[in-house]
């Protein structure tokens, strides 16, 4: 009798431990780089974000934005504008999507597509 509790234990404790190998397929293609370029009559965008874990027991992430914005004025290209801004973001596991903690920004993901969106903005992953 205490033989078979043992080994209903220990199934309980390999199932359970398998539970963790089945990863988020969304939350493993977060951590990386992604770019987005635009130009128009009024100037040229660049836009790259590169996202990193921060601490992975609370699925939390660091995003770094860099921004470049070429303008043009009368016809004539003007001194370039940048930006770069990190803030940090928390991984929704039930809706899938990143969201920043300082702006409340959400970020969901296309995996297929290697693409992420930020509301109506697209970035490609690289």
């Amino acid at each position: 009798m205490k033989y078979i509790l043992l080994i209903h234990l220990l199934a309980a404790v390999i199932l359970y431990g398998c539970r963790e190998f089945k990863r988020d397929p969304v939350q493993a293609f977060i951590p990386g780089t992604y770019i987005r370029f635009s130009q128009h009559e009024y100037g040229t965008e660049y836009d790259t974000l590169v996202i990193t874990l921060q601490n992975g027991s609370a699925d939390e992430y660091k995003i770094l934005r860099k921004w470049k914005y070429e303008r043009v004025l009368d016809g004539k290209p003007v001194e370039p504008e940048y930006k770069r801004t990190a803030t940090t973001a928390v991984y929704n596991k039930g809706n899938r999507i990143l969201q920043e903690i300082e702006t409340g920004d959400t970020y969901s993901f296309d995996v297929r597509e290697n693409i992420l969106f930020n509301g109506p903005i697209k970035y490609q992953k690289l």
